[in-house]
């Protein structure tokens, strides 16, 4: 860990770091109606030897806050969020805080800063306005809360957990559905035991697949894609609606939560039929760098 005065640069984070972080959270979730995106699961598998996080103290208490989130390793952008104590706010703390941050992602290279804000933040307005960003695109959260899943007809349809040698397979259907050209290891694709990924067959024909992961008491969807040519049949609802059965008789939970990009509003609908409603919506500002 590095220090500068009252900022800590975490190359990881200690248990006591992330406690500071969630009460920070919690704070800022006081002030105003939050529902920040944090990436906790990521937060707490920080890789060793890298700083990502971008503390600033008043003492022993946490007042400003910044994450960065390499998503796709390899990939030119990064992802950055934070938040800072509504009492000291105005003070240029996120300023200071991203000029360290910024510094880090020239050092990796990066050619792209993806800010994340909430749209009715008006703090997060305030400064991705403040440091010339661009607008880039914007995403759905979307919360499911109940122990009843709708019923859909299934079609057939089957999910089994995908297994290392599907790694081809995962990834042409990211490129499809996200445009992804990650190459990741395979090795690394399943090694975190709060994810899985599950193979979606009909007659043991791959038609896609849906991800779920387990932080603390809630679920989440992600890397949903079906493959065109088996689009609007109804397969899709299927797939999700037997996820969400899954993360709900697996693992005994009822809220489950997933993101959905804007641009794809066609999606809502089905989304909103299987009991998912809109939390909030995130706006992604690009600045490019390097």
């Amino acid at each position: 860990m590095g220090d500068m005065g009252n900022i800590l640069l975490a190359k990881e984070l200690s248990n006591r770091e992330l406690e500071d972080i969630r009460k920070l959270e919690n704070e800022c979730c006081k002030d105003e109606p939050l529902n920040m995106k944090l990436n906790w699961d990521m937060l707490t598998t920080r890789p060793a030897g890298e700083t990502n996080d971008f503390m600033e103290y008043d003492q022993d208490q946490l007042i400003g806050f910044l994450g960065l989130y390499d998503i796709e390793r390899k990939s030119p952008d990064i992802e950055l969020t934070g938040m800072v104590h509504p009492e000291h706010r105005c003070w240029g703390i996120f300023h200071e805080l991203f000029i360290l941050a910024k510094q880090e992602c020239n050092n990796r290279k990066k050619k792209r800063i993806l800010l994340i804000t909430e749209r009715h933040s008006s703090g997060g307005k305030g400064f991705v306005n403040s440091v010339g960003s661009k607008y880039s695109f914007s995403e759905y959260r979307m919360k499911f809360t109940g122990t009843t899943v709708p019923e859909f007809p299934s079609f057939g349809i089957t999910l089994r957990k995908a297994e290392s040698t599907d790694y081809p397979e995962l990834q042409a259907l990211d490129k499809i559905g996200f445009g992804s050209d990650e190459d990741e290891d395979p090795k690394n694709f399943f090694v975190d035991v709060n994810h899985s990924i599950d193979i979606a067959e009909v007659e043991g024909k791959c038609i896609g697949k849906i991800g779920t992961l387990m932080d603390g008491k809630d679920g989440y969807i992600f890397g949903f894609v079906i493959k065109p040519e088996y689009r609007r049949r109804g397969y899709g609802r299927a797939v999700l609606s037997l996820a969400m059965l899954k993360l709900i008789s697996e693992q005994m939970i009822n809220t489950i939560l997933l993101e959905v990009a804007v641009e794809n509003e066609r999606a809502l609908p089905l989304y909103t039929s299987c009991g998912f409603k809109e939390v909030t919506v995130y706006d992604y500002y690009e600045i490019k760098i390097g």
